[in-house]
Parts: C-alpha cells; structure tokens; sequence
C-alpha cells in the first residue's frame, strides 16, 4: 500500500490529502525515519507514525556534529514501547533528519539531552557518557532539609552508582531544599532511589515516596566537557 493511503488507512482523522501534505513537509516517519514520498510502498508491518506540527522543542545549541536541546517534562526521550506520545526523538528526527540517541532522561525528567549528527560523533560521546567523562548536574527539590555535601556511594541492582548532592536554598513554601546534584554514574532511577534511600525523596515522585509536587521535580540542568562545553537548560521553577 502507498504509503499516503497507509497513513490515512491507520489514522481515520487525516483525509488522504492532509496525509500528502505531511509527508511532503517530512513530518510522516517510517520505522521512525522521516520520508517525503506519497507513493514510497509501506506493509503492515511498518510502523507509520506522523508529527503534526513542528517540534517546539527548545534548541541550546547546534553543530555539525551535535545538537543539544532543552527536553519537557512529559516527553518521553526515545518511542516507549505503547507508542501512545511522540518522542524527543521522533520529534527531533523529523526536522533534522540523521540524528542518534547517546543518552537519554526519564520521561518526566526536564532539560538538557544531547543527539549525535554523525555515527563517528555517536560513537565518541556514547564512550563519554559511559565512562563518566561527561559531566553531569541535576537541580532538584526535594523533601526535608539538607544543609551540607553529601556523597551517596551506594549500589543500584548490583552496579556501583556515586551521587554528589549540594544543598543550594531553601524550597519556596517551606519544608524542603533545592539541591545540585552530580552523579558519576548513570544508572537508571539513580538520583531518585538514592536520594530516596538518605530520607529525601524528590518531589513529584510517587514512586520513591515523594511529597506530592505540579511534577517530578527533576531536571537536567548542565552537560558538561571540552568537546561541547557547557550545556545548560534554564531551570523551570
């Protein structure tokens, strides 16, 4: 089936002109690869998925070989399995073509997440986030009150995970603390199960016990080496 027709078939809500239009902007992704050509022969078994207005994600900085953009909260990194919400990486895809996942966030996570332009740039920065080159920091508010540096050297599901935690003021409204937040290693959940285990969950995280917050108040605030530089994401609150 033309690809034009699939589109429509599998999305009642698009007439078959609606669906050229899209695709003829690029914003129709085949297994996730954009594709601008109406008769381009699809199968059931490709996975069609359109993006109806263009990504409003906002750009930190662009390169030749990376981009960097500024994630919300609420959107997922990468396709999640249910294919219910269109992801950073579908959205991005769409405007910039050839881009490669090196790192990803939670979904409900907020800020910085840097994409490859080139398999040679994938593979150097893939290597610097699993050696731990890459500078991480985190801003997050959560429960209690912190009054100095604290090191959580404890393992996550058997791995080593390190995570440095820096109190910077008191949270608007009381009852907890804004906090920097460095980690050396990058295991999954890791600076809200530690956090967690130390008696000061994140707010917003009803997974870890947190106090109740408008969101997970977790946000990748800075990336930072000599390849990039310093990448930061505006704090949101």
């Amino acid at each position: 089936m033309r690809l034009d027709q699939a589109l429509a078939s599998r999305f009642p809500q698009l007439s078959r002109r609606k669906a050229r239009e899209l695709i003829a902007v690029g914003r129709v992704l085949v297994n996730q690869r954009p594709v601008r050509i109406a008769s381009r022969e699809v199968t059931a078994s490709d996975e069609v998925a359109f993006v109806e207005e263009a990504s409003a994600v906002p750009l930190i900085a662009i390169t030749d070989e990376w981009l960097a953009v500024n994630k919300p909260a609420g959107i997922p990194t990468q396709p999640p399995r249910d294919r219910k919400a269109r992801s950073l990486e579908e959205l991005l895809r769409v405007e910039y073509r050839e881009i490669y996942l090196v790192h990803r966030l939670d979904t409900p996570t907020s800020g910085v997440v840097l994409f490859a332009r080139t398999r040679a740039a994938a593979a150097r920065f893939s290597e610097l986030f699993a050696s731990g080159a890459m500078r991480k920091i985190y801003v997050t508010i959560v429960a209690g009150v912190i009054e100095k540096e604290i090191t959580i050297d404890a393992p996550i599901e058997g791995r080593d995970a390190l995570t440095i935690v820096q109190p910077l003021h008191a949270a608007e409204g009381g009852g907890g603390t804004c906090v920097e937040v460095e980690i050396k290693t990058g295991r999954t959940h890791q600076i809200r199960i530690h956090l967690a285990s130390i008696g000061h969950p994140v707010a917003g995280d009803r997974r870890y016990g947190g106090p109740p917050a408008e969101r997970l108040m977790l946000h990748a605030w800075k990336l930072e080496h000599a390849s990039v530089g310093t990448l930061e994401a505006p704090i949101p609150w």
